[in-house]
């Protein structure tokens, strides 16, 4: 099986080092009852094809994805908010400055 989706996802959600991280943010969602954590060589055994990814965890990956898309989407249109309000700032200061020129 190929398991590029697995570590794209992992890459993505939790950056370079995200196979430790990914085991305990498994453990808690673990189909068959909480846990701290899964073992992280669990975790290296699918990324290396060792071991078929369960399809649970697909599901986590996925709904994981999902949310980072909508908390990326939120701070996208806060920071293009924030841009607007800092160019408006600009533009005011830079009015402010001119003016003060032209009266000296």
């Amino acid at each position: 099986m190929n398991n590029e989706p697995l570590a794209r996802a992992g890459q993505l959600l939790l950056g370079p080092e995200w196979q430790r991280p990914l085991a305990r943010l498994l453990g808690p969602r673990h189909p068959l009852g909480e846990r701290n954590s899964l073992d992280p060589r669990l975790v290296q055994r699918w990324a290396s094809g060792e071991r078929t990814v369960p399809l649970w965890v697909w599901g986590v990956l996925a709904e994981m994805l999902e949310r980072q898309v909508s908390d990326y989407q939120l701070r996208a249109k806060e920071c293009e908010a924030l841009s607007f309000t800092l160019y408006a700032m600009c533009a005011a200061a830079q009015d402010r400055h001119s003016g003060t020129e032209e009266n000296s």
